[in-house]
């Protein structure tokens, strides 16, 4: 199995060389590519679409906005705008069709141990390193329950019959009524958490321990070294 520094080295090259791409031959052999991921993590494909509907159903909108901009703005003809808003949509929808299939098939919380798997071995004495990991895991934490807190509310709502209303003013009010709630609860957790992880003596070794590394092998070395030449050459050699 992959290492998750060298899984997410692949996903962030791969976006970054998409976004760089300026050719439909280019944006083909991407296209080929994400749709073998996809053939890969076929189980979670309905997981993975929804994620992309909602940026697929403001297509129409963008398109619309960028040649608008394009022909107000610029001497380009039509052909020329409708070709490069095509491009320029094409990269974002396969844009984020790589960020869903990383997020979906990926899990952030083992890069983070990944990356502290390695921190743990440097022996080095930097405690802000640490502070910048034990935040990314508590945002990582406590972010999903926040959506679990924020379903069950409307589910209460839907249940008890109070969320009937389908105006968007309405809906901005019922949302400015329950975050502050939230946000609340969110900030005692917060506290809690810090005075437990005090009394737990937190900050008094450095750098931390780690119940479970994640080996990084010489062959995932070697594999990310690869990765990383193979993406400045595709970046600066090639011309997709």
């Amino acid at each position: 199995m992959l290492n998750p520094i060298v899984t997410f080295t692949f996903y962030f090259g791969l976006a970054i060389t998409i976004i760089l791409s300026e050719t439909w031959t280019g944006l083909g052999l991407f296209f080929v590519l994400i749709v073998i991921l996809l053939f890969i993590n076929r189980g979670q494909i309905g997981i993975i679409f929804k994620q992309i509907k909602p940026f697929i159903l403001f297509l129409p909108f963008f398109i619309f906005i960028y040649v608008i901009i394009s022909f107000v703005f610029t001497n380009s003809t039509w052909l020329q705008i409708i070709a490069e808003a095509g491009i320029a949509i094409s990269k974002l929808l396969l844009l984020v069709t790589v960020m869903s299939v990383y997020i979906i098939s990926s899990k952030d919380q083992d890069l983070i141990r990944a990356l502290r798997s390695i921190w743990s071995k440097s022996k080095l004495k930097w405690k802000w390193i640490d502070d910048i990991f034990i935040f990314l895991e508590l945002t990582l934490r406590f972010y999903p329950s926040f959506q679990q807190e924020w379903d069950a509310i409307n589910r209460s709502k839907r249940a008890l019959g109070l969320k009937n209303e389908n105006r968007k003013w309405g809906k901005v009010k019922s949302i400015a009524n329950d975050i502050p709630g939230l946000i609340i609860q969110s900030y005692l957790k917060a506290e809690n958490t810090a005075n437990v992880m005090k009394q737990r003596g937190y900050g008094n070794v450095v750098p931390r321990g780690i119940a479970q590394t994640i080996a990084f092998k010489i062959t995932d070395l070697m594999l990310l070294i690869a990765l990383i030449i193979g993406i400045i050459l595709t970046n600066y050699r090639a011309a997709l």
